[in-house]
């Protein structure tokens, strides 16, 4: 009885969420309801063409003559609707944003009914929907359905708010192994082909079903309250300890956050050597890039960061996401966003050692989020193009809002709120309001108004502060960029010195400009406290001289803030460059590495300002000021040291390895070189990238390619190869044409072929061989690449702060980005981005020069 209770109640929370949803054309009608779906696939890897049946419980609610569903490159052969015995044909229409219509040719009457479609489509092979990777002469059959890609594999009500039950079953080939969402029910042979029947899942949406069928190794995941197993390409299951160790670990430290046991019967990784992605969070069944599962067995500190990181991203979505859903693509970040915090503070509670406490996670967003043609993070969605545009706001940005909550308000109410949202609203769909309520409960103060001005709007504030006191805030902006004027309700969490005394407070600016009178007069103001705020600030320059002359009061985070944010102000006009060089220069004074490693950083922000004229005056700084430090860390990384070394380390030495002309250092470069080519485990993947690519930029050092090659394709683990293949730095037309023919090989997957390009893209300081072999190639790098590369070509690859690579990006793009849909959005964007680096080029370049000079 319990369970129909609970049954019921998730089927009322469905259809109140439904009711939400105005019908609008990009979506289905509210008036037929999906309530259960059966699916039977025939797939062999070995085979293109595949067939299926599925069956879709439905209930109409309103007289109607037609049903709409999603599909997309299937074909259907037959659609009916049945009711006891009796049986309704369908005539099938396309219609607009891949929904099919099927017509009746009578009125449907309200009731229960099964939809019933056959249907057959071939795999495709790029990397979304149902699709074939070839790996070591194995075909694998792999699924990516998020966000709108499950239409592409089967007919489906392929929306996150009709979140339901599935069942599936897939007939292939005996000899491959299958796996899906849940365990499997019943599984029969017969004549060398086996039909694997899984268990009914959890309500859940269309694009968290997954499977995939091929010659898969596995190995157990031990420690687990469920089931759980790796799969992976065939030969490579002793590459996975490390992520078996660790897995036990962080799910059980994200069940005592939410107090919500893992909801689903078992946990299975998959390891997919073509995968656009980095993850996937599918419920039971999480796939992973390769890269992030098999590894050696005990990574060094730098490489560990990002699996576990990934781990925890993607098991925090078994909740985020998964057993709480958003209702529409709009508020995407709801999922990311979440499963982005909730990773980050796994990884600070189980992995102290790795420093992601001194991550400032906004520095990730700011950048995008400047542009005049930003749009917000909750933003109309209609198409799957819509959803990507701007994706990485969803996670960078929507974490950074949260974790400025959670200062705000606490951990402990933070998490007080979040799990009475889990537990209110588990197995149903969500906006971004239902969140909001539920951290108002615990919270003194209108979070919901703050929240909605920093989600429903585009950019961020620029706050000032005047020495009487007085603050001021305005939407901040690039030099020369024209926006909008919009203000935002700003909690500044203010430190600031007056008469010798620290004081500390938190207040609410909401208006364009106020005056609290406590600052004036105050020796330094310091309005961002740990570094939580999502804004820029600025305040005068005496002020900044005290702050800099008391740095020792502040911590990695808050001094990191101080020397970012200056950077930013020269972005945006509102500084010059020696005050951004007296803040770095301090800080790079610093006796953590954590600190040291923000100055050299921010140092690689002016390359774009380094060039025939000035290089050699750039190189003398970095041998005269740089060089001792790296002397004194050397190029051997100690197994004591600590993450924060090993980072300052290859920061370093990626910056005067390339820019420093250091005869020495090129030496030692290319003997680093060789010994990794001769023992991929004698040198850190870290330095062996750096060392590889200095090597091949320097002249007559084209026979390295063939060298290079030898060795990746002799690797097994993937992130040997790709320390191997993206390190590459030839700019010799011969060989950047190897390269690039490389990108349409068998030795990139479509998933990779894109950072291929982007790789010889951002070797060449002139772009012309890359566009004379793009222009040659275009028809094949589309048909291989995923559609989403091929939408966000022009910023991915062609952002540049070139004039006149940007005149050949302009002519390739040009008669190219109205026939892919999201390609002319992208196009905008690179546009903007690279006009934004011009204008910086032409307002700092003599004073960057003059700098140099005075050095």
């Amino acid at each position: 009885m319990k369970r129909l209770l609970a049954w019921a109640s998730c089927v009322l929370l469905l259809l109140a969420t439904n009711a939400m949803a105005r019908d609008v054309e990009y979506r289905l009608p509210s008036g037929i309801q999906p309530t259960f779906q059966k699916i039977h696939l025939n797939i062999d890897p070995d085979t293109p063409e595949y067939s299926g049946v599925t069956i879709i419980d439905i209930d109409i609610t309103k007289p109607t003559q037609r049903v709409g569903f999603y599909q997309l490159d299937l074909q259907v052969d037959s659609a009916e609707l049945v009711q006891n015995q009796r049986i309704t044909p369908l005539a099938i229409e396309k219609g607009d944003y891949d929904i099919n219509w099927g017509y009746a040719t009578r009125e449907i009457p309200v009731g229960t009914y099964s939809l019933k479609i056959h249907f057959h489509g071939k795999v495709n092979t790029s990397s979304d929907g149902m699709y074939l990777s070839s790996f070591e002469n194995k075909n694998y059959i792999f699924t990516q359905f998020e966000d709108m890609h499950a239409r592409r594999a089967f007919p489906s009500f392929d929306e996150p708010n009709f979140k339901i039950p599935y069942q599936m079953t897939i007939t292939s080939p005996e000899k491959q192994v299958v796996v899906s969402n849940t365990p499997v029910e019943k599984h029969e042979v017969k004549d060398g082909m086996q039909t694997v029947t899984f268990m009914k899942t959890k309500p859940m949406p269309t694009y968290l079903i997954a499977y995939t069928v091929g010659p898969f190794d596995s190995v157990e995941l031990t420690g687990l309250k469920v089931p759980g197993k790796i799969y992976v390409p065939k030969g490579y299951a002793d590459k996975t300890k490390f992520v078996v160790k660790h897995t036990p670990e962080i799910l059980t430290a994200l069940e005592d956050f939410f107090g919500i046991e893992y909801p689903y019967r078992k946990l299975d990784f998959v390891a997919v050597p073509n995968f656009t992605h980095g993850a996937m969070e599918n419920a039971g069944l999480i796939t992973y890039r390769d890269s992030l599962l098999l590894l050696e067995d005990e990574p060094g500190l730098a490489e560990r960061s990002g699996p576990l990181n990934v781990i925890a991203h993607e098991l925090a979505h078994q909740w985020y996401g998964n057993l709480v859903t958003m209702a529409w693509w709009d508020d995407l970040w709801l999922n990311e966003a979440f499963a982005s915090w909730m990773a980050s503070y796994v990884m600070m509670e189980l992995y102290p050692e790795l420093n992601f406490r001194d991550r400032i996670i906004q520095e990730g967003a700011f950048g995008a989020d400047a542009s005049p043609t930003v749009k917000p993070v909750k933003k109309v969605v209609k198409s799957q193009p819509d959803v990507m545009d701007g994706l990485g706001l969803n996670y960078s940005k929507g974490e950074s809002i949260l974790q400025m909550i959670e200062s705000l308000i606490g951990t402990d109410n933070f998490r007080t709120g979040i799990r009475a949202y889990m537990k209110k609203h588990a197995w149903g769909n969500t906006q971004a309001d239902d969140l909001w309520a539920a951290l108002d409960k615990v919270s003194d103060f209108n979070l919901s108004a703050m929240m909605k001005a920093y989600l429903e709007q585009p950019g961020y504030p620029l706050i000032e502060v005047a020495s009487d006191g007085s603050v001021s805030q305005q939407r901040y902006h690039y030099a020369g960029a024209k926006v909008d004027a919009q203000n935002w309700a700003v909690p500044l969490n203010i430190s600031y010195k007056k008469d010798g005394k620290i004081s500390r407070e938190i207040v609410f600016v909401d208006k364009s400009s106020t005056r609290l009178p406590q600052l004036a007069e105050a020796d330094w103001v310091f309005p961002n406290d740990n570094a939580t705020g999502y804004f820029r600030w600025s305040i005068p320059e005496s002020q900044l001289d005290n702050l800099l002359a008391d740095l020792n009061v502040l911590n990695n985070r808050e001094k990191k803030n101080v020397l970012y944010n200056m950077q930013a102000l020269l972005n945006g006009g509102k500084v010059g460059i020696d005050s951004v060089m007296k803040v770095l220069n301090a800080l790079a004074q610093d006796d953590d590495p954590v600190v040291i490693r923000a100055s050299v950083g921010t140092l690689s922000e002016f390359l774009y300002l380094v060039n025939d004229d000035n290089e050699e005056a750039f190189a003398k700084l970095l041998n005269d000021k740089y060089m001792p430090l790296l002397d004194k860390l050397t190029l051997t990384q100690g197994d004591n040291d600590e993450e924060s070394v090993i980072r300052l380390r290859n920061q370093l030495y990626s910056l005067l390895g390339h820019h420093s002309q250091n005869a020495s250092l090129i030496e030692k470069s290319e003997a680093l070189a060789k010994q990794y080519v001769a023992d991929t485990t004698s040198v850190p993947s870290g330095i062996a990238r750096t060392a590889l690519s200095v090597t091949t930029e320097q002249d007559g050092k084209t026979a390295w390619f063939d060298t290079i090659l030898k060795t990746f394709r002799a690797s097994q683990l993937p992130n040997v190869k790709n320390t191997l293949l993206y390190s590459m730095s030839f700019d010799d037309e011969a060989t950047v044409n190897k390269l690039l023919d490389l990108a349409l090989g068998d030795d990139v997957t479509p998933a990779n072929t894109v950072y291929m390009v982007v790789t010889v893209a951002r070797n060449l300081e002139d772009q012309t061989p890359l566009y004379t072999w793009l222009k040659a190639n275009t028809d094949a790098l589309v048909a291989k690449m995923p559609a989403y590369h091929v939408s966000r070509m022009p910023e991915f690859v062609s952002t540049t702060c070139d004039a006149d690579n940007l005149a050949k990006a302009i002519a390739f793009y040009g008669p190219l980005k109205d026939q892919f849909e999201g390609m002319a959005r992208s196009y905008d964007i690179m546009m903007d981005e690279s006009n934004q680096c011009l204008r910086l080029k032409d307002t700092y370049q003599s004073d960057f020069d003059a700098f140099l000079a005075a050095q």
